[in-house]
């Protein structure tokens, strides 16, 4: 294949799969990247994979960049050539995604790695059946001017035994105010995309925050500790006001209060 000089050629196979993953983390680490690229099967060799990623970087597709809060590994976001790129074959998305450097730009990487190691930790086992971004979500309600639905940080959906099952995916970092959180309510209340939300968080101090504040919602919301999701996934164990006690998230998915199902209509 015959190259233009200060031109880049890219293909279906590899390049145009790492740009729509990055696309759709907002931020991911490289080593996060690769494992993307190794489960969808669109990469095996890491010199390979470091190579593209040098080469995607150099003609500026993806910008590459570190942030103080994960130390020296490299983390990578679209750019605007990128996404430009990627909607020239069909990826569409309204909302602008994340630009580097921007306030509050380290909380959002970190926030982006810890959303990325949980989608990474149901792709490995083979629960995954199909993750929607925040990005995808955002995009969505745009298009069709339901800018006032909740934005999560992913809708995910899962194969338990004999079905699949979807929620919404929340990672609380840090505990917002209780003003916001009553905004949250008042989305939750009116949400008709999903019936089952998840909040995971990194301590029992901000978990049992968050979970007060759900406390009166009539919503199937479940609340547990991120390092129990890590370990048991599905299994791990959460609280629910509806229970009034902790039970495996899987159960929450099984429940027969309502079906843990959404039609595929109701998605971006």
């Amino acid at each position: 294949m015959r190259y233009i000089k200060d031109c880049i050629s890219l293909n279906t196979e590899h390049d145009y799969p790492l740009l729509h993953q990055v696309l759709r983390s907002g931020f991911v680490a490289h080593h996060q990247l690769f494992e993307f690229m190794q489960l969808g099967g669109y990469e095996s060799c890491r010199p390979t994979f470091n190579w593209r990623a040098r080469r995607l970087t150099a003609y500026g597709l993806i910008a590459r960049c570190t942030s103080p809060s994960i130390g020296k590994m490299f983390v990578y976001s679209i750019t605007p050539a990128g996404a430009l790129e990627l909607a020239s074959i069909g990826e569409r998305y309204l909302v602008a995604p994340p630009k580097p450097r921007r306030h509050g730009y380290d909380l959002q990487v970190a926030h982006s790695l810890e959303i990325n190691n949980i989608h990474l930790g149901l792709l490995r086992v083979g629960l995954l059946a199909r993750w929607v971004p925040e990005i995808q979500l955002r995009s969505w309600n745009a298009s069709t001017g339901m800018g006032n639905n909740k934005v999560y940080d992913a809708i995910v959906t899962v194969r338990l035994e004999d079905r699949d099952a979807t929620f919404a995916l929340e990672y609380e970092r840090t505990a917002k105010s209780e003003d916001d959180y009553d905004d949250i309510l008042r989305k939750l209340a009116a949400e008709d995309r999903v019936e089952r939300f998840l909040y995971l968080a990194p301590s029992e101090d901000v978990l049992r925050f968050v979970s007060w504040q759900f406390r009166n919602s009539p919503r199937h919301v479940c609340f547990g500790l991120l390092a129990d999701w890590y370990r048991r996934l599905l299994d791990t164990e959460v609280f629910n006001w509806q229970w009034h006690e902790y039970r495996p998230f899987r159960a929450a998915l099984l429940g027969p209060t309502h079906p843990a199902q959404v039609s595929a209509t109701a998605l971006p």
